[in-house]
C-alpha cells in the first residue's frame, strides 16, 4: 500500500459503510487542529480505530483556495493509511515565487467506514534568511544539440524541484515525529542551471572528491552565488554517464563494478554543498501524481543499460528509495550531522520507501559501511560517505529486531542527537533572520579538560576522525544555561591522547564548532563546523 492516489484513478473501489455496524474513529498523527504547515508537500499518517476487517479504503478530501483534492487510499492490514498532498499553487511550484503568498486556510475531511474526521489548518511557505538552493550542473562540450540539451535541462530542473520538495516534507515529518515541530529547510527557489567550466570528458575522469572540489570552487567563485553566505547548495551533475556495455561484457554485476562504470557521479555532502549525479533520474518521478507509482515500482533494473543503486533490490522503486534517501543523508552532513549506526545518518536511508508506504514486508538489506574520502578536501571538506561493502545475512534475532524497527518507525528516522542538532540548526529553524552578531567564543581548555562557551551549550558530540561516527554525546537543556562542560577521562583519552576523535559543539543559538588537537603536543585546533 502506498500514499493515496487520485480518486479518479480508483473510482471502481467500494466502501464498507453499509457492512460494518461498529463505531470507528480516525486518528491522525502529527497534524493537529489549527496547525501551520510551511512545506508544500504534506504527508499525513493515520489509522482507523478500532481495526476494521471490512474497511479497505479511506476517502480524503482537501479543500484549499476554493478547490478540492480528493484521494482514495487503501488501508493496511492494521487499518493504517498514508496520504500525500500538494499544497502549492499550480502556477507556483517553487518557494521563491510563492513566498509572499498569504496563509491559506485548509480543510481536510477523512471518511472510512463509520469513522469521520475533519481538520482545519493553514499553509504558508517558509520564510528564513538561511536557505538551500538547487542547481543543475551543465558541463562544457556536451554531445547533444543545444536545443535538445536546454529542453532536457528544463525537465531535469523540474524533476529536481519536485523531489527536493519531497525531501523537505520528509525532514519536517521525521523531525515532528521526534518532537520538533515546524522544523525543515527552506528552499531558496526553483532549480537553476549552473554552467561549469569543466568539460564532460574531464568530469567523467574525476573521482567523487575531485568533482566536489571542482564544483564547490566554481560555485564559490561565481558572481551569482559566491558571496551568499546564507545559502547551501544541492547540485546534480548533468553529464553522468553509465557504461552498461562494459558491465555486461565483464559479467560482473556487483555494486562495486556498477559503480566503477558510472562516471561523473557523486553522492557526497558537507559544508555548503551536497553533490549528486543524475544517472538514477530514470527512477525518479517527473510529476507529483507519479510519486506513489515510482516508490512502489517493482520493475527490474536492466544493469546492462542502467546503473543500479538500490542496495541490491534491483528495482526501480528500490533505486528511487535509496537515491532520494541518499539526498536526505548527504544534506544531513551539510547541516553538520555526523554518522550514526542506524537511521537516516546510518544504514537506514535506504528505507525511504517505508516513509511513504504501509504494509510493506520486512526488508533485510546489506549493511553499508563508512569509507574515508580518497583525497583531503580544501574547501569545506566533504564528510566520509556510506559505501556498499558487504552482504551479511542477519541472525534470527536480528530479523525480529528489523521487523519491530521497521514496523515502529519505518527504519527511516533521525537519531535523537541528530534530530536535536537539526532542530537547533540555523538552516532549519522557522522565520529566522540573518545573524549579525559576532561568533561566540568556544574553547577547549586542556588544563581542565573542559569545553567553555560564551553562549550556553546545547550539545557536545565526540566523533571519530576517520568516519565522523558519533561515539558519545551530551545534551544540555536550554533552561540550565550550561556554559562549560568537563569531558570524562575516557573521552578525553580519545580526544587528546589517542587523537582519534574530535568534538562537535552546538550552542542554543545554533552556532557550531569543531574542536580537535593538532599534530603539535600542546596544540588545539578549532574551526567552525560547516
Amino acid at each position: 500500500m502506498c500514499v493515496g492516489c487520485d480518486v479518479r484513478r480508483l473510482g471502481a473501489m467500494t466502501s464498507c459503510v453499509n457492512v460494518c455496524k461498529r463505531v470507528h474513529q480516525i486518528e491522525v498523527e502529527l497534524l493537529k487542529e489549527t496547525d501551520k504547515v510551511e512545506h508544500s508537500l504534506l504527508l499525513i499518517k493515520g489509522r482507523l480505530q478500532p481495526i476494521c476487517a471490512s474497511a479497505q479504503q479511506l476517502k480524503a478530501t482537501l479543500t484549499l483556495r476554493k478547490t478540492e483534492q480528493e484521494q482514495l487510499t487503501q488501508l493496511s492490514a492494521a487499518s493504517e493509511f498514508k496520504l500525500l498532498f500538494d499544497l502549492s499553487k499550480e502556477d507556483s511550484k517553487s518557494e521563491s515565487s510563492s513566498e509572499s503568498e498569504p496563509a491559506v486556510n485548509c480543510e481536510l475531511q477523512l471518511r472510512c467506514c463509520s469513522g469521520q474526521r475533519q481538520l482545519q489548518f493553514s499553509y504558508q511557505p517558509r520564510r528564513s534568511a538561511y536557505r538551500v538552493q538547487p542547481l543543475y550542473l551543465v558541463c562544457q562540450n556536451n554531445e547533444k544539440e543545444k536545443d535538445d540539451h536546454e529542453q532536457e535541462a528544463k525537465q531535469r530542473c523540474a524533476l529536481i524541484d519536485l523531489n527536493l520538495r519531497l525531501v523537505q516534507c520528509i525532514y519536517a515529518h521525521k523531525l515532528s515525529a521526534a518532537g520538533y515541530r515546524n522544523r525543515t529547510f527552506t528552499l531558496n527557489g526553483a532549480c537553476c542551471v549552473f554552467r561549469s567550466q569543466l568539460s564532460c570528458q574531464e568530469a567523467r575522469k574525476c573521482s567523487e572528491d575531485e568533482l566536489w572540489q571542482r564544483f564547490a570552487s566554481e560555485i564559490l567563485a561565481s558572481s551569482a552565488w559566491g558571496q551568499q553566505l546564507q545559502l547551501k547548495f544541492v547540485a546534480f551533475v548533468g553529464c553522468t554517464w553509465y557504461n552498461g556495455a562494459a558491465v555486461a561484457a565483464s559479467g560482473d554485476y556487483s555494486y562495486t563494478n556498477i559503480r566503477r562504470h558510472l562516471h561523473a557521479h557523486a553522492a557526497l555532502g558537507g559544508g555548503g554543498l551536497a553533490l549528486f549525479g543524475s544517472g538514477h533520474f530514470y527512477a525518479w518521478p517527473q510529476r507529483f501524481a507519479d510519486i506513489g507509482d515510482c516508490i512502489r515500482s517493482t520493475e527490474r533494473v536492466d544493469v546492462t543499460r542502467l546503473p543500479d543503486e538500490s542496495n541490491y533490490r534491483r528495482t526501480y522503486g528500490g533505486v528511487y528509495a535509496s537515491t532520494l534517501g541518499a539526498v536526505c543523508h548527504e544534506l544531513g552532513h551539510c547541516f553538520d550531522l555526523g554518522h550514526t549506526l542506524e537511521g537516516v545518518m546510518g544504514h537506514g536511508f535506504d528505507y525511504l520507501n517505508r516513509v511513504l508506504t504501509v504494509d510493506q514486508p520486512t526488508e533485510h538489506l546489506p549493511q553499508r559501511m563508512v569509507s574515508t574520502p580518497a583525497a583531503e578536501a580544501t574547501i569545506s571538506p566533504p564528510r566520509p560517505r556510506f559505501t556498499q561493502l558487504k552482504i551479511k545475512q542477519p541472525a534470527s534475532s536480528k530479523f525480529l529486531d528489523n521487523y519491530h524497527t521497521q514496523r515502529r518507525n519505518d527504519s527511516f528516522y533521525f537519531a535523537h542527537n541528530c534530530a536535536l542538532i537539526l532542530a537547533q540548526h540555523r538552516w532549519l529553524q522557522p522565520d529566522l533572520q540573518a545573524n549579525t552578531s559576532a561568533a561566540p567564543e568556544i574553547q577547549l581548555l586542556p588544563a581542565n579538560k573542559e569545553i567553555v562557551s560564551s553562549v550556553p551549550l546545547r550539545l557536545i558530540e565526540l566523533r571519530c576522525n576517520r568516519n565522523s561516527l558519533a561515539a558519545h554525546y551530551e545534551e544540555f537543556k536550554p533552561e540550565s544555561a550550561t556554559y562549560r562542560f568537563q569531558l570524562p577521562d575516557s573521552l578525553w583519552h580519545l580526544l587528546a591522547t589517542q587523537r582519534t576523535h574530535y568534538v562537535f559543539v552546538l550552542t542554543i543559538e545554533g552556532d557550531t564548532k569543531r574542536l580537535a588537537f593538532d599534530e603539535t603536543p600542546a596544540g588545539v585546533e578549532a574551526e567552525p563546523a560547516q
